[in-house]
């Protein structure tokens, strides 16, 4: 297979796309057959960005005769040979053009799937524009009901993001993935999500946040009385209290975190940090600094012993008020 016949090819596909005396428009279908032919040999023989041009050609030529399936296809190819000889930008556009095409189609489900496949492409090059991808794809799904396909997604997205070290990013992405699986009653994916929300938050520092998170989806039926609800309920009660054995003690005795994106997992772990202020961060979440006064109780409750956060209590709102 020659340099040559891969040239011959692009120049025959060039002379489609041109008009003649005897063709008075270009013949669009034979030359998105030879664009492709061209490519997939550039691709063979090494020649990635002429082989990424020319399949770009072939996606669209294929749009111009409403064959939108095989532009999507070939916009993906660019894609991933983007990944090699491009940039992340570039990938992620050849994304958005492959997505776009497959919904031309009627494919939408696909087009968000081509958005996360892409998105996997550039995570580690270009976190922001991958996160983008990822939580477009599950706004696609979402929007087309199919809620029970984005819990990869959003994964993966809080996944980045703790990379980069966002935490409240990562827990607010998290959370989104707690409320999608509420719709596609994934109970187990969501008490997870819920947990990962307040490790996220307790990683970098932020217990005020980490501890209205937790008020939060301690009102939501699913996440109550679960392993992940204790095992969060434990690691608040040990920041308010500023003890660090508790803390680790939360983390080595939970029969979930091991469960957990393995991100969320290792940041759990690590708890706390040595740079965690322990006794600041325990008068800000409303302890006293270290040991708690006698008879107080973590969030206000009455009795600590069932592992129930505050909205479940008698006295809700009181709790509530008290986590913020």
């Amino acid at each position: 297979m020659s340099d040559s016949s891969a040239d011959a090819l692009l120049k025959k596909a060039d002379r489609k796309m041109t008009t003649t005396l005897m063709r008075w428009r270009p013949d669009l279908e034979a030359a998105s057959t030879l664009y492709e032919e061209a490519g997939i040999k550039l691709r063979a023989q090494g020649r990635k960005q002429e082989a990424m041009i020319a399949f770009e050609k072939s996606a669209e030529a294929n749009e111009k005769t409403s064959n939108e399936w095989h532009a999507g296809k070939h916009f993906e190819v660019c894609a991933g040979l983007a990944r090699d000889v491009g940039t992340p930008a570039e990938v992620a556009a050849y994304a958005e053009r492959a997505c776009a095409a497959y919904c031309t189609a009627g494919r939408g489900q696909t087009g968000a799937e081509a958005l996360g496949r892409c998105a996997k492409m550039i995570d580690e090059k270009d976190g922001d524009a991958a996160v983008h991808l990822f939580l477009r794809a599950c706004e696609m799904l979402e929007d087309e009901d199919k809620h029970v396909y984005v819990a990869d997604y959003y994964r993966a997205a809080g996944a980045v993001r703790m990379r980069q070290e966002k935490f409240i990013e990562a827990a607010e992405v998290m959370m989104k993935l707690g409320a999608a699986c509420d719709v596609s009653d994934s109970k187990q994916t969501q008490c997870k999500a819920y947990l990962s929300a307040v490790i996220a938050l307790l990683y970098g520092g932020n217990g005020v946040d980490a501890q209205a998170t937790y008020s939060d989806c301690s009102e939501v039926a699913n996440f109550q009385s679960t392993e992940e609800q204790k095992t969060a309920y434990a690691l608040l009660g040990a920041y308010r209290d500023a003890d660090v054995d508790a803390v680790r003690a939360a983390v080595s005795s939970s029969a979930c975190v091991g469960f957990l994106e393995a991100v969320f997992a290792r940041a759990a772990k690590k708890l706390p940090l040595p740079g965690h202020h322990m006794k600041e961060m325990s008068m800000q979440m409303g302890g006293a600094g270290g040991v708690m006064s006698a008879g107080e109780s973590f969030l206000g409750e009455s009795d600590g012993a069932d592992g129930r956060g505050g909205a479940d209590g008698a006295d809700g709102g009181d709790q509530e008020d008290d986590l913020t």
